[in-house]
């Protein structure tokens, strides 16, 4: 029998990050036998187009039966084990939100464990370093089985130290950028142990096209969660800024969030309502025709007081790959992606009259737009492209999975 490769996911449908959906597709095509876990249930409007996907899943009620039978045979036949994993929730004693978080946590992985235990189950995925992860350690202490961990972000909710011992007891470890893997490295992760695998899309989901003529003014596109992170209110500044000096444009901000509000009367107090429009959340089918609308991309991310702050959003490899020139800021992972005076601009966070410069520039050069929109599909092409990276994971599974053989029972 094919070894298993168990993904876990903090809940399933999920309502955001199909990107993790696309390469779950992706792995499947490629001959791997990915089945699914859901740690807790989602009652949201699932992301749709996946599908196909829902016969690899395996259901997960907030509280069941199986449930308290997993509890029972790992307390009796494992107390070992479980008094490890209940030791490392400990550490989050002082936070009781965290600590509810983390022991819920381990009541759904002991479920899972128990219902898996017969599968040959050759290695745990999990993707962010977070629940999913968190699962995945407990996974491992309590059947042995080995598990990686994909990270997308510098910020963290658990306690320091039960990241680390995430971290060093990982097989190994996925970032999607440089900066996440520095970021490892910086909590102690091994550098031997991190490979870098950038956050992909589909190319052929984003066929090649000319530009869509719109009447009236060139379209500003941003997309994204209305959340402090992505720095809206340093566009609707900077918005402000372009129309004063009298440039011609629309604004589209697609997304919503628990910033609508705030967003909404900013965009009123600046007398902005003529020029920026905000869509509200949009499928992918809904987004897909924007990116061929615009003039450019906008992704105005900043550092927040918390010091959350995107890393290589998924939205700016999908302009990419419809061609899109981008202004981004010098944040996160972003200049990863886009290359300063290349496929676009970089400019400092915070900083709405450099952010207007740029936009400028780009909505008055059409030769400019034109040839940093073929770049971005190139490096799209060349560096973020699903089936490159589904590769590179395989590799990666591949040569864990020889150096560690699956029998057939657990």
């Amino acid at each position: 029998m094919s070894p298993v490769i168990l993904h876990l996911m903090s809940a399933f449908p999920p309502t955001i990050e199909s990107f993790v959906l696309r390469e779950i597709r992706q792995l499947r095509k490629d001959g791997w036998n990915v089945v699914i876990a859901g740690l807790r249930p989602v009652y949201k409007t699932r992301t749709p187009g996946f599908e196909d996907l829902d016969r690899y899943v395996s259901p997960a009620p907030w509280i069941s039966l199986e449930m308290v039978a997993a509890g029972a045979f790992y307390f009796t036949r494992r107390p070992r084990q479980v008094w490890g994993c209940l030791k490392l929730i400990s550490r989050s004693f002082p936070h009781p939100v965290q600590f509810v978080k983390m022991l819920y946590t381990l009541l759904s992985t002991m479920r899972f464990a128990y219902r898996f235990r017969n599968l040959p189950i050759g290695l745990v995925r999990a993707h962010f370093l977070h629940t999913e992860a968190l699962a995945a350690r407990f996974m491992h202490k309590l059947s042995g089985i080995p598990y990686s961990v994909t990270t997308y972000t510098v910020f963290v909710h658990f306690p320091k130290t039960v990241i680390q011992d995430i971290l060093h007891h990982a097989a190994f470890l996925v970032a999607d950028t440089i900066q996440v893997r520095e970021y490892l490295e910086s909590l102690g992760a091994e550098s031997n142990r991190i490979h870098v695998v950038y956050n992909s899309v589909s190319i052929e989901e984003f066929p090649p096209s000319v530009r869509v003529k719109t009447a009236g003014s060139q379209i500003i596109l941003a997309v994204g969660r209305l959340d402090p992170k992505k720095g809206f209110d340093v566009l609707l500044s900077a918005c402000s800024v372009l129309s004063k000096r009298g440039v011609e444009f629309r604004c589209v901000i697609v997304g919503d969030g628990a910033e609508r509000d705030r967003l909404s009367a900013m965009r009123r107090h600046l007398g902005l309502e003529g020029y920026v429009e905000m869509v509200g959340a949009l499928s992918f089918s809904g987004v897909k025709p924007w990116y061929y609308k615009a003039a450019l991309l906008a992704m105005p991310s900043v550092v927040t007081s918390e010091g959350q702050t995107d890393g290589l959003p998924t939205v700016v490899i999908e302009a990419m790959a419809s061609g899109l020139p981008i202004v981004g800021t010098k944040t996160g992972a972003i200049p990863e992606a886009v290359r300063q005076g290349m496929n676009g601009f970089v400019v400092p966070p915070n900083d709405p009259e450099s952010l207007a410069d740029s936009i400028q520039l780009l909505l008055e050069r059409e030769d400019l737009r034109t040839e940093f929109g073929r770049q971005s599909r190139r490096i799209a092409e060349a560096e973020f492209d699903l089936k490159h990276k589904a590769q590179s994971l395989s590799h990666l599974m591949r040569s864990h999975l020889s150096l560690n053989p699956v029998s057939d029972s657990l």
